[in-house]
């Protein structure tokens, strides 16, 4: 056979290989034809990773199939061949990606581990960002373009030149010469986390000092309002009611976020710091923003302080300190009861939005427990909190 398939979720990849010419080429398409009528209504897309040549008998078959498949795409195409795709204008006709050069992340340092990838250096003056799902090319091209947004606003970012193929998954490259993660800082000196904070918080601030224009980024209120409508079918109706109602009230703010400012996003270069992973970027009132700090510092590894261990490499105490020093930080202000106060309108945002995906994930061993706690603390968080506005 030189037609193989394998199915992820709803795509049909089939996989090509050789050579198809008019010798071949009814050989071929009876092979994929029979594929795709093994696996009615999966979008199709043609992986020509091992396709050495192809003639015009073969982009017959192609454009057959095309007409079959209106949304066809053939991925991982050698130079050789996506020349032929070209000159013959199915460039014009079809999605043609060209093959992303091969690399490997063994015995290359771990940086960080997020929900849609994890960070290695690659080498002084590289680091790769390899991604989960097997299909991220539309995800890298997102965080691509959220880069070279955030750049243009004056964001002090690394915009990422290169998709690789790590694995069986993609990823991207990115030059940061010498950089290091606010979170190696933290490590490096856990006694003094003044001057890690000052990094994390300056960086912020300039985030949160841009204005960005409806639509350019996507609305953490609208999210965080269909997280509170999904949480509100678990919950008493009152609290359902309160908690829509409060983040109801927040303004609309074209304030850019990031979305997931933890430690491990924050780089360090030439005594600046540089904002790195940036799918999760978006626009709304701070709050949102610092919800999900709380759930990074504190939230997910409440019940377990192992998790923080896990995924930043210094104690849960740590990041207890470093949440409370960057608050006071971001606030200007030492006095504990404000700081409270503004926490607790973060940790609404934060245990609502860990409530729905524990409740989303209800095969996940902790997923009870955490379902309880975030109950328990919503209660009673619902009976202090009247606006989440600071």
């Amino acid at each position: 056979m030189n037609v193989t398939y394998r199915l992820d979720k709803d795509i049909l990849y089939i996989a090509i290989t050789g050579r198809i010419d008019a010798t071949n080429a009814a050989e071929y398409e009876e092979q994929i034809f029979n594929v795709k009528k093994e696996n009615p209504g999966k979008h199709t897309v043609i992986d020509a990773e091992n396709l050495e040549y192809i003639s015009s008998a073969g982009l017959r078959v192609i454009l057959r199939l095309r007409k079959e498949e209106p949304k066809l795409a053939i991925i991982n195409v050698s130079s050789d061949v996506y020349e032929v795709f070209d000159m013959t204008g199915f460039t014009d006709m079809v999605t043609v990606e060209k093959a992303y050069p091969r690399m490997s992340v063994e015995g290359c340092e771990f940086i960080a581990k997020g929900a849609n990838g994890a960070i290695y250096r690659y080498d002084d003056e590289t680091i790769i960002k390899t991604y989960f799902a097997k299909d991220a090319l539309p995800e890298i091209k997102q965080e691509r373009e959220n880069a070279r947004k955030a750049f243009v606003l004056g964001i002090n970012t690394a915009i990422p030149y290169g998709i690789v193929r790590v694995g069986d998954a993609y990823g991207t490259i990115t030059e940061l010469l010498n950089a290091v993660s606010v979170t190696k800082l933290i490590r490096k000196n856990p006694d003094d986390l003044s001057e890690a904070a000052k990094y994390y918080i300056d960086m912020l601030k300039s985030i949160h000092a841009i204005e960005v224009k409806d639509d350019e980024v996507p609305d953490m209120k609208e999210t965080a309002l269909a997280w509170a409508d999904f949480v509100a079918k678990h919950i008493p109706e009152d609290q359902g009611k309160k908690l829509r109602a409060l983040i109801e009230e927040v303004p609309k703010r074209n304030t850019l976020m990031h979305g997931d400012y933890h430690t491990n996003n924050i780089m360090v270069q030439n005594g600046e710091p540089l904002l790195i992973d940036m799918d999760t970027l978006c626009m709304g009132h701070p709050v949102f923003e610092l919800g999900s700090m709380f759930n990074a510092f504190l939230g997910y590894s409440e019940l377990d302080h192992e998790v923080t261990m896990r995924f930043y490499g210094y104690p849960h105490e740590s990041a207890e300190k470093f949440w409370d020093m960057a608050l006071k930080m971001y606030l200007g202000t030492e006095d504990e009861e404000v700081c409270k106060n503004v926490a607790e309108k973060a940790m609404v945002i934060g245990y609502t939005r860990m409530l729905r995906r524990a409740i989303r994930r209800p095969d996940e061993p902790e997923s009870p427990a955490k379902i309880a706690r975030c109950k328990e603390m919503l209660e009673y968080l619902l009976n202090k909190v009247d606006t989440l506005i600071f």
